[in-house]
């Protein structure tokens, strides 16, 4: 029923106008104009254009192999969040899903993939619910990992919205409010600078870095990404105590926060439940739906920071799962 094909260069318009026009579980993120930020070569790339009977595209797969003890393995592309299978309308029904889940299956231990993971875009970011390919996915004998994701659902919040929080997230923001802590979008290149400096104190203390570089924001805001990112900064009079990065998922009405930070020395103060409060404000007003604050696990679920996720729960959030699905072909 479905045709297989690598994803060339040349095939990157017809890619985009699918994502953005057709699809009903794509995003910005698994867009060619968002994933060609990475240097040709972090990536082993081997996307899949996947057509009907009629020579029509009904699906996309960006992913990338990986090698392992010598065994291929077709994995979601790891330069963005979600890969797996992005699907149109017409083909999003039982018939055309579980016969796509399968023939891909069938498609990738031909071409000698020993292993296959597929990490399905979450609902709250899509425009469709993802139980067709929940049943798929099994039905075609995967392996299904949960990682827990947590939101605020405008539409079940309480419309004072302090009154969600718990007792001492609401007493943080009352003391940032005495102190005088304001929220602003940030635009230029010293404010993003300022933040990101703020991002890397903040990962410091985990031995870490941010994903991506200052050069490779600042190209998200100025020209990449214009209409789908943001930089807020939480100040205390001219002093950045705090800030965020903002994702916007416009046609499954979600923002999502992609990097939130604060100045240890103001850690007593709480900035950051400043930022979260400020960011929950800032996109009700917008008239998203939804806010992410992402996950709070860790190697497909295995692990849960329990910290992390008790404190986002602290917000009133509600709770999605991202789904990946894994089979062994050989």
């Amino acid at each position: 029923m479905f045709r297989f094909e690598r994803y060339q260069e040349e095939n990157e318009q017809e890619w985009d106008a699918f994502i953005a026009d057709k699809s009903v579980n794509g995003t910005f993120l698994q867009s060619r104009r968002f994933l060609n930020y990475h240097p040709k070569d972090r990536f082993t790339d081997c996307s899949l254009m996947i057509y009907n009977e009629k020579n029509n595209l009904a699906a996309v797969c960006p992913a990338c192999e990986l090698v392992e003890n010598g065994a291929r393995i077709f994995f979601s592309h790891k330069g963005t969040t979600f890969g797996g299978i992005i699907i149109d309308k017409k083909h999003h029904n039982a018939k055309h899903v579980t016969v796509l889940v399968q023939e891909l299956k069938e498609y990738l231990k031909e071409q000698g993939y020993a292993e296959v993971y597929l990490k399905q875009t979450s609902d709250i970011f899509s425009t469709v619910e993802s139980d067709l390919f929940q049943y798929a996915f099994q039905y075609a004998g995967y392996t299904e990992y949960k990682e827990l994701s947590t939101y605020v659902h405008y539409a079940s919040y309480k419309e004072e919205l302090l009154s969600n929080f718990a007792q001492g997230k609401r007493t943080n923001v009352h003391n940032c409010v005495k102190e005088g802590l304001t929220v602003r979008e940030l635009h230029t290149t010293e404010e993003i600078s300022a933040f990101y400096d703020i991002l890397c104190e903040n990962l410091q203390k985990y031995d870490t870095k941010p994903v991506h570089t200052l050069e490779e924001l600042l190209e998200f805001k100025n020209s990449r990404l214009t209409e789908e990112c943001g930089f807020f900064g939480i100040y205390k009079e001219e002093e950045m105590l705090a800030g965020s990065m903002m994702f916007y998922f416009k046609k499954a009405n979600c923002a999502h926060t992609q990097y939130l930070a604060a100045k240890q020395a103001y850690n007593k103060l709480s900035p950051m439940t400043f930022t979260y409060y400020s960011m929950i404000v800032e996109m009700k007003n917008r008239g998203y739906q939804n806010i992410s604050w992402g996950t709070a696990t860790e190697d497909l679920g295995k692990i849960l920071n329990m910290g992390l996720i008790t404190s986002k729960e602290d917000f009133g959030s509600s709770y999605c799962n991202n789904l990946t699905y894994y089979c062994k072909l050989s």
